[in-house]
């Protein structure tokens, strides 16, 4: 067992949404294999979109990727998310304004 581990599966959706910063980017990687530079992006384009408050961006967060990662979004070789250059802010914009089955149906840009 890893020193400071943090039991991820142990939290509700709830608990994830009120960690500090540094565990939620940290649980946000273990998880999606989501890095700090994706998710400040994630975070600064959501921002910018209009979710001002924090639990509203984090809770946009992790239905993104969510969803990203029901679309096979994960290289698996890795187990890091790739969008390719510009393609997470493609991936949002569509995120928000597309319906999710549509969404969920894209052909994988990541």
């Amino acid at each position: 067992m890893i020193a400071n581990a943090e039991p991820w599966a142990e939290l509700d959706e709830s608990e994830v949404l009120h960690l500090p910063d540094i565990q939620f980017v940290t649980y946000c990687f273990q998880t999606f294999g989501l890095n700090r530079g994706i998710y400040n992006t994630i975070d600064q384009w959501l921002y910018g979109f209009g979710y001002r408050d924090v639990l509203q961006r984090r809770k946009a967060t992790l239905s993104f990727l969510r969803l990203i990662n029901a679309r096979g979004g994960r290289e698996r070789s890795g187990g890091i998310l790739r969008f390719g250059k510009g393609g997470v802010t493609k991936q949002l914009y569509d995120f928000i304004h597309l319906p999710e089955p549509i969404f969920l149906s894209q052909e994988a840009e990541i």
